[in-house]
């Protein structure tokens, strides 16, 4: 027998066999399961803090506003020359207001815009409608470039240009005034919407969303929404919650509370 002196003999390479393979793509599709979920939440997460501070800068701009109008709040619509001031013209109040106002040219959206200068601070990037109906419902009045996407809406339960007119009797559409308000840290006065519309209610709690089924009107985050104050602070909770611990209207009536039909409200939140 010959010895190669010197000289190390080759291994042969043992190659996985086909159940260990099935074993290591179990345990790697095992680890995707329980890893995606928390990506997704971690993503949320970040997304959702982009539209708080969002939020709180639309806040900043409308306490600017306040300081250059004599403490009064933009209307939600503004009268135009096709769209001249009127009053109420809701043929039931109590389901929620309306006015000679709606398609108007200029909204609340347009009047801050001097005081944030940023078109992007309008969008959550959680918010997949934004550009729904080409976004704010002013933008077919102004160029492509003008373009203001829709994420945030006022509380249209106070903040409805024609709430006075249709709630309390007045002859008038009118913007509200800071004067009107005794707490305002439990005042909603932002919120995050998945509709076009300048403002959107409590009369929505009950409603869905564009996509229908069990989404909500308002923009969620891990079953949780954004919400604005009217002294300028910022949380996040579910919409239930604005039901008990916040305010939709203030000292003021509520004549259309979507608050007594929480039942019906859409399975994200819950």
């Amino acid at each position: 027998m010959k010895l190669h002196h010197g000289k190390r003999t080759p291994r042969m390479a043992r190659a996985f066999t086909l159940i260990e393979l099935l074993v290591v793509i179990a345990i790697i599709a095992v680890l995707a399961a329980l890893l995606f979920p928390v990506f997704a939440r971690a993503r949320e997460s970040a997304r959702a803090t982009s539209c708080l501070s969002n939020m709180r800068q639309l806040g900043s701009a409308l306490t600017l506003y306040l300081q250059d109008y004599d403490e009064t709040f933009p209307m939600n619509r503004f009268p135009d020359a096709a769209h001249p001031l009127g009053g109420c013209t809701s043929s039931n109040p109590s389901f929620q207001p309306e006015d000679t106002l709606q398609g108007s040219s200029y909204n609340w959206r347009r009047a801050v815009l001097p005081y944030v200068k940023n078109f992007n601070v309008f969008q959550c990037p959680s918010n997949a409608y934004a550009w729904r109906q080409g976004g704010d419902e002013t933008n077919p009045s102004y160029p492509p470039a003008a373009a203001i996407p829709a994420s945030y809406s006022f509380n249209g339960s106070f903040f409805h240009e024609a709430v006075p007119a249709c709630w309390y009797g007045e002859t008038l559409v009118r913007p509200r005034y800071i004067a009107e308000i005794t707490a305002p840290a439990n005042l909603i006065l932002l919120l995050e919407s998945r509709w076009e519309h300048p403002d959107l209610g409590g009369w929505f709690l009950p409603r869905r969303g564009p996509g229908g089924g069990e989404e909500g009107p308002y923009q969620s985050h891990s079953q949780a929404c954004n919400w604005a104050f009217a002294d300028g602070h910022v949380k996040r909770t579910r919409p239930q919650v604005t039901c008990t611990d916040l305010d939709w209207t203030d000292r003021f009536p509520n004549l259309a509370d979507g608050c007594q039909q929480l039942n019906q409200l859409a399975q994200e939140y819950r």
